[in-house]
């Protein structure tokens, strides 16, 4: 688990700094892209939440609601605002996937192989010059992360858990399912019982 912590660590380091040097940011109070049901996450990312529900005691209310879900849904996260449409929250923000750390602030390659960024579209609407400055930057060599070379070390960390990507709140529900599992497998052998 330190290694997927520390990867977002990166990331978040990373993307701050991208942003400090070309002022992109996100709209303010915008949520749109945490409204999108395609958000997919791998388990291993959605591994760190989990641990964090279940020593929160919030994990079986999360897994109820999960378990309501017919249908691919906006993340169970994501708190929108009930007066502005397209703008909410995140409601575990230090504990989200990569996606969401990332979105808007990387890099796709091109056909090329060139890093290009993979802005928003609510970041062309509202602050294009900004969009188009961090275009330049990141064409005349300016770092920025990628998604690609993220999702291989993610994948590199625990290829079981970490290269399927699955719905986030799938993934967020195979998470907490195998965190109380092998919390109930410990404390089973902790106690002495058999867990066979």
């Amino acid at each position: 688990m330190a290694q997927i912590v520390a990867l977002y660590d990166r990331i978040d380091t990373e993307t701050a700094a991208f942003q400090a040097a070309t002022g992109l940011n996100c709209p303010p109070g915008c949520g749109k892209c945490c409204e999108n049901p395609e958000v997919e996450a791998t388990v291993l990312e959605m591994m760190p939440l989990a641990l964090e529900l279940w020593r929160t005691g919030e994990a079986a209310g999360y897994l109820e609601r999960l378990s309501s879900l017919n249908s691919p849904a906006s993340c169970l996260c994501y708190r929108s605002d009930p007066v502005v449409p397209g703008n909410g929250r995140c409601s575990v923000y230090p504990w989200r996937p990569t996606l969401c750390r990332l979105f808007a602030f990387a890099t796709v390659k091109n056909k090329l192989g060139n890093p290009e960024l993979a802005a928003c579209i609510r970041q062309k609407q509202t602050i294009p010059d900004q969009v188009e400055g961090a275009k330049m930057a990141i064409a005349s060599g300016m770092s920025a992360p990628n998604f690609g070379e993220i999702a291989d070390a993610v994948a590199n960390i625990d290829p079981s858990l970490g290269s399927d990507r699955f719905p986030i709140n799938h993934a967020l529900k195979q998470a907490l399912q195998r965190v109380g599992l092998l919390a109930h497998l410990t404390l089973g052998e902790q106690n002495g019982d058999c867990v066979a």
